[in-house]
């Protein structure tokens, strides 16, 4: 439930128009860091409920990377929002130190991941 509520914010949150001007700051590509690290380590914790075992990093990392490139195809069918490769990229690196970072720690905690 909280991963399905997660990715429902997301979609709404990158489809909605955004006031303002739109800069080229860094802190956008952070945003879409952590918003897609955050979501792989969802989707990790939703495979080990569901008594997944085996390749769930991958699986976490190619889950939010491919829904942070569809959220921004979807943008690139809105009229006042653009898709961007930067973003897309921004996107797979949380997705890839989120989910390396989650699985050290549960290792180290002795949790399965």
């Amino acid at each position: 439930m909280t991963l399905a509520l997660w990715l429902l914010f997301l979609l709404v949150v990158s489809l909605i128009p955004l006031p303002g001007p739109k800069t080229h700051l860094p802190a956008d590509k952070l945003e879409h860091f952590i918003a897609h690290g955050i979501t792989a380590v969802l989707v990790i914790r939703h495979l080990i409920a569901r008594g997944r075992k085996g390749r769930l990093v991958v699986s976490s990392i190619f889950i939010a990377s491919f829904y942070g490139a569809l959220l921004e195809v979807l943008q690139g069918l809105t009229p006042y929002r653009q898709p961007s490769l930067g973003d897309a990229l921004a996107n797979m690196a949380g997705a890839v130190v989120f989910s390396m970072v989650y699985a050290a720690v549960a290792k180290r905690n002795s949790r399965e991941v």
